[in-house]
């Protein structure tokens, strides 16, 4: 059971109003100043990530956290200027049949695509 500290707390319902993935730093700069420091931010994301709370994703080489929610996703990145779009992961029942093949135990899957947004191509 993870223990829900004020810091904890804080992080929490910051990451319930945001609706896309955000990196530790850019949570940092969005709190109020003094609520936390920023390795307290990290520490606190790896342990919403044990507990399943929240969803880790590497886009480049920054990680990037959010609320874990009903369905999985995945998300187009524009080498340009950086935006995500979010868009659904369709590739349960594959990676299901796959792993069931493979007698393989999934603990996360992953994908990222790049290219140019409709902004930026």
């Amino acid at each position: 059971m993870l223990k829900i500290t004020k810091q904890r707390k804080i992080l929490l319902e910051y990451l319930k109003k945001k609706n896309t993935p955000e990196s530790a730093e850019m949570i940092f700069l969005s709190l109020p100043n003094g609520a936390m420091n920023l390795s307290t931010v990290y520490r606190n994301l790896d342990k919403f990530c044990e507990h399943h709370l929240v969803e880790k994703y590497q886009l480049g080489n920054i990680f990037y956290y959010k609320l874990v929610g009903p369905e999985h996703k995945h998300y187009l990145v524009c080498d340009k200027c950086g935006d995500l779009i979010e868009i659904d992961c369709h590739l349960s029942s594959y990676i299901e049949t796959e792993t069931k093949k493979h007698n393989f135990k999934v603990r996360n899957h992953d994908l990222t695509i790049y290219g140019l947004c409709s902004k930026c191509s």
